[in-house]
């Protein structure tokens, strides 16, 4: 064979050894495109070398069949190419494929580009001469030209995808080597040397490369059962080959006169020899290969144990720190962690105690936006050459680079990036192991689940323990926490408020519940921004709000609770889109152990304090303390047998002022509440809710006080300042009665008298049940009387024309229903026509 055959040989193993191996590994489109290359290869050196050793059926035979291999490599690396930068095959390489094939059949043919080789004695040994024609140049030319078309491809993915500039180096640089060893047959000084298949050796190893650095091979399958099988029968065939000289002269054995003899020993040499090799490789790859990726994954294995029992956030980081320093040589490690979304992602943990953490990643940045995109860790070195890398800011980018920047890992959470780890190196001249990237995959994917699972624990926790609406701490939890302050503060203060917000009924019903939740989260804000890290809050009720503070005296608490109260009443002097009523607070402050020795006695005092501070006519604020506690406790109890009857010569007070100040607006008053008793008795309603729908009546334009006689009594069509103006007349109404102690419950109908069934009414423009029953009664009766009343700016209606109005406006401005039952009384003599005034 001579000594240039054994590069053919050695060739063909290293083909065959690489597509045993590939043919174990996870199949993709890349993977499958590079065994086509190494079948490709396998035809060329199998042919050189079966045509060196002149093996059957023939030299010319072997000499095709690597040829054929060397005009396919270009159409197969062609698809690997484009498989490797993930683009789809063009019609480019199908007419190359059929050009070459074309070609190769002329040549079998009429041998008119590339003759057979001519076998020559060299030094003693055979060996293989080509003579070059010039015809030759007819496989290079397409050849290069389709390389050139290979160069341009690269060139446009690696434009699109400047990261794949890196990866396709050691490709890039293999083609090359191909294309050169290949053109290098045509120089003298390499005659008979077969430098095409030595390069063709460099070009798959630089292949194989690309492939670890695209991590899309493991080291693990070397030591698959088929694979060592499959080298230790190559191996054996090589060693068996070169041994059977020396064999038959040492047993003086010819194959011709002791056939059987010769059999059986020869048989007997090469089992023993691949036993051998076999042996030797399995033990050669546990060693290697095997055991330390075996250490991986028990030590990734313990890891997953380990975090799945803990719940705790930090322990996990601590561990993912740990197992990953354990794995991997690498300097510093840090995790930077996102307390809500939209906020940065702040340092959180790292592998040393005394690392600076005074950093944080921009939720915009784009090696941020990478990681949120992408499942697998960022190579530094490669991100360097991206589009995102360019598109960082200076200092970005300098924050990664004085660190030596290894990689970057996200925790994902589904779509959503949890967390940022910074893996650094010692050096920045450290170099890269790529069975790291997979590492650190492993341990981010379960770290990810771990940690989503803690977020999903403190997530439920805070929501057992705290108010949906507010934040705050909820009633039930706030008990836990009371009663532990407690034990802790025997020997010191512990300092309790509630603050209850005034009027809160009346602020849902002027604003509407959701503007009412608006305002007891700024209440909130104010006491927990106010209270801070000094102690606790908690919303104690619908409308109150507790504050326990440990180490505070009375004066303490008092001032605080004090600079809480001012907050809030300026609070609704801010907003800019509506002009909105103050709040006002009442508080009651205790403390233990001045004024009560245990937790009960604690709450039973403030809570006696807010009572003192409601009945003395609200936004206050009283300390319980021993003189308050020892007054008799009975002062301010109050019959409520008679509460209608007690305010009865209130609100005829009232009722006299609106005479005073227009006539018309008292009789329409007394005529309104006549035609609304009526109406509610006739639907069944209670005594007491009639009473309240009288009173309602007599009080609902109390808030007309306030409007100059000039408007009142304006014979011609109103202004829109003027229209305004009367419609203000709902709010002041309340504004008056609120500060009458228990009327508030007259509130929801005279607020709501004034809003249409259709929703298009004021002051709320609220639509049909949505509306108080007592005030679509109201409505039915005030707008009854208004027809049917003489006014300055127009006549009485008559009752008839008066019924059909309300009738046509069933389900538009009143209650359909109500409508009903109205007309319905006005038919059979239930409700009569109060007699019209001149106004």
């Amino acid at each position: 064979m001579g000594t240039y055959g054994y590069i053919s040989i050695i060739a063909m193993l290293c083909y065959g050894f690489m597509l045993l191996m590939f043919l174990t590994a996870k199949r993709n489109r890349i993977i499958n495109s590079f065994l086509v290359v190494l079948t490709g290869l396998l035809f060329w050196t199998g042919g050189s070398a079966f045509m060196r050793a002149q093996l059957w059926p023939g030299c010319e035979f072997w000499y095709q069949v690597s040829l054929l291999g060397i005009l396919l490599l270009p159409y197969a690396y062609y698809r690997f190419i484009l498989a490797f930068g993930g683009e789809k095959s063009g019609i480019a390489g199908r007419i190359y494929f059929v050009v070459m094939l074309t070609c190769f059949w002329l040549n079998a043919q009429f041998g008119v580009f590339l003759e057979a080789p001519k076998m020559v004695e060299k030094n003693g040994a055979a060996a293989f001469v080509y003579e070059i024609k010039p015809a030759i140049i007819v496989f290079f030319i397409p050849s290069a030209i389709f390389l050139i078309h290979l160069l341009t491809v690269i060139v446009r993915i690696c434009k699109n995808n400047p990261t794949m500039k890196v990866q396709y180096e050691p490709v890039m640089l293999g083609v090359l080597a191909l294309f050169l060893g290949n053109a290098f047959l045509g120089i003298p000084f390499f005659s008979g040397f077969p430098i095409d298949i030595l390069s063709g050796v460099v070009n798959v190893f630089l292949l194989f490369y690309a492939l670890i650095r695209r991590r899309l091979f493991r080291l693990q399958m070397l030591a698959s059962p088929s694979l060592c099988y499959g080298v230790g029968f190559l191996f054996s065939i090589l060693v068996f080959l070169n041994i059977v000289p020396s064999l038959q002269n040492l047993f003086h054995m010819r194959a011709d006169k002791n056939t059987r003899i010769y059999t059986l020993v020869f048989s007997i040499v090469f089992l023993i020899i691949y036993a051998l090799f076999t042996y030797l490789w399995k033990l050669l790859i546990r060693c290697v290969f095997v055991r330390e990726e075996n250490h991986q994954a028990e030590k990734i294995r313990e890891f997953n144990s380990a975090i799945s029992k803990t719940l705790d956030l930090q322990e996990i980081l601590d561990k993912t720190i740990h197992v990953m320093k354990d794995l991997m040589d690498v300097g510093n490690i840090y995790i930077c962690m996102q307390d809500a979304p939209g906020e940065p992602y702040r340092g959180v943990a790292s592998d040393q105690p005394l690392s600076d953490l005074a950093f944080a990643f921009e939720e915009e940045n784009p090696m941020v936006q990478w990681l949120k995109d992408h499942e697998e860790p960022i190579i530094y070195r490669d991100f360097r050459y991206s589009v995102e890398y360019k598109s960082m800011w200076e200092e970005e980018k300098h924050q990664l680079d004085k660190n030596h920047t290894r990689y970057c890992a996200g925790l994902k959470d589904g779509d959503n990036l949890a967390g940022v780890i910074l893996i650094t190196s010692s050096s920045s001249k450290k170099r890269l192991a790529y069975d790291e990237v997979e590492i650190i995959s492993n341990i981010t994917s379960v770290a990810s689940i771990a940690i989503k699972n803690a977020k999903l624990y403190e997530n439920a926790r805070l929501e057992a323990r705290t108010d949906e609406l507010t934040g705050l701490l909820n009633r039930k939890y706030f008990y836990e926490v009371l009663n532990e302050e407690f034990e802790k503060n025997k020997d010191a203060s512990l300092a309790l408020a509630i603050i209850n917000v005034d009027d809160f009924k009346l602020y849902n019903q002027l604003y509407g519940i959701k503007e009412g939740d608006m305002c007891l989260q700024r209440v909130a804000d104010i006491i927990n921004s106010s209270v801070g890290e000094s102690g606790y809050t908690a919303r104690y009720g619908a409308k109150e709000f507790a504050v326990l503070l440990p180490g505070y005296d009375l004066f303490s608490a008092r001032n605080l609770v004090e600079s809480i109260a001012k907050q809030i009443y300026v609070m609704n002097n801010r907003r800019t889109d509506m002009k909105l009523k103050p709040i006002t607070v009442s508080a009651g402050i205790s403390a233990a152990p001045y004024a009560a020795k245990n937790v009960k006695e604690l709450l039973e005092n403030v809570d006696l304090a807010v009572y003192h501070v409601k009945h003395s006519g609200k936004n206050g604020i009283q300390v319980f303390d021993t003189m308050f506690r020892n007054n008799n406790k009975d002062a301010h109890a109050k019959t409520h047998a008679h509460i209608y009857k007690e305010y009865e010569s209130t609100i005829y007070a009232l009722t006299a002022a609106i005479d005073a100040k227009d006539h018309y607006t008292f009789s329409h008053s007394t005529n309104v509440a006549y035609y609304a008793t009526a109406l509610a008795r006739t639907l069944g309603m209670n005594e007491d809710m009639i009473e309240i729908i009288h009173q309602a009546a007599l009080l609902h334009d109390v808030g007309k006080i306030g409007i100059p006689e000039s408007v009142l009594n304006k014979a011609g069509s109103l202004t829109d300042e003027e229209y305004e103006m009367i419609k203000g007349h709902v709010e002041a109404s309340i504004d008056i009665i609120r500060h009458l102690p228990s009327l508030d419950y007259v509130i929801p109908a005279v607020i709501g008298h004034h809003e249409r069934y259709d929703g298009k009414g004021y002051p709320r423009r609220i639509a049909g049940e949505d509306i108080p029953l007592t005030a679509r009664i109201l409505c039915v009766a005030d707008s009854f009387d208004a027809m049917t009343s003489i006014r300055c700016y127009k006549k009485a209606f008559p009752v008839k024309v008066a019924r059909e109005k309300l009738i046509q406006d069933a389900g538009k401005q009143f209650d359909p229903e109500l409508v009903r039952k109205f007309v319905e009384c006005l038919d059979n003599g239930t409700i009569n026509l109060v007699k019209a005034e001149e106004a």
